[in-house]
């Protein structure tokens, strides 16, 4: 064996050790990275956001009556609206099926129950506020987040992938647009209505509506987050739709 043969040999021999060790070093700092996360959010943590704060008078107790009308729009089985009830009940409220009966309505719509996503936020669902679009604003958080990168993550991301596999933080939310109506007790509220709507190409109809009514009414939209190691959504969906309801009951 010549000499360069013996030089490239040992070459190639240090390469291998080289990009060995890089990736034992590389798998290592992964794994106590996903274990540092993993203890950090080992314990169930929630947080909520309101697009709008709601101020409601304060009426005597033969007031407190409600109306209320609760659609969901998401995927998730949920029990919000008997969740509503209760916990208003337990705030000295009534509960009444006539809406001009009672002294205030609530109307809400679950939109999504369900894991965060990169283009799927909390923080990016309040951003247009009641009746606007589920956007996201931040990179991703939850199972299958990666936070390294360059060469040394493609080096180690055998070991590494196999580690996160095992040991992950999930983040779930929940998203619900909430109308609130109270009965004013003297005079009338007049509302305003403009519709636009699209007439064929090129023409385009609009419609002005006018009313009178009793109510007056105040809208917002709820974000509820939960996060947690190894979360999964049947864990995640009753947090979620208890933290949900607690928030909208707050605002009576």
């Amino acid at each position: 064996m010549g000499k360069y043969q013996i030089f490239s040999k040992r070459v190639k021999i240090h390469y291998f050790i080289l990009a060995a060790s890089i990736l034992f070093l590389t798998s290592y700092l992964t794994s106590c990275t996903n274990t540092m996360s993993a203890v950090e959010h080992k314990n169930l943590e929630t947080s909520a956001k309101m697009s709008n704060t709601i101020f409601l008078n304060p009426v005597s107790p033969e007031h407190k009556t409600i109306f209320v009308q609760v659609k969901n729009t998401s995927d998730a089985p949920i029990n919000f609206q008997n969740l509503i009830i209760q916990k208003l009940e337990a705030k000295g409220y009534k509960v009444v099926h006539d809406p001009y009966k009672a002294h205030y309505w609530l109307q809400s719509n679950v939109l999504y129950v369900g894991v965060e996503k990169k283009h799927l936020t909390a923080t990016g669902a309040l951003v247009g506020g009641f009746g606007g679009g589920l956007i996201g604003s931040a990179f991703g958080s939850g199972r299958g987040k990666i936070a390294t990168t360059g060469a040394g993550a493609l080096i180690g991301s055998g070991l590494g992938m196999l580690a996160g596999a095992a040991i992950h933080v999930d983040k779930y939310m929940g998203v619900v647009d909430i109308q609130v109506k109270e009965k004013v007790r003297k005079g009338t509220v007049q509302a305003q209505t403009q519709s636009n709507m699209q007439q064929g190409i090129g023409t385009a109809y609009s419609s002005t509506h006018k009313s009178t009514s009793q109510y007056k009414a105040y809208r917002t939209r709820i974000a509820v987050e939960a996060t947690r190691t190894n979360l999964n959504l049947a864990e995640a969906i009753p947090v979620l739709d208890d933290k949900l309801s607690s928030e909208t009951a707050g605002i009576f």
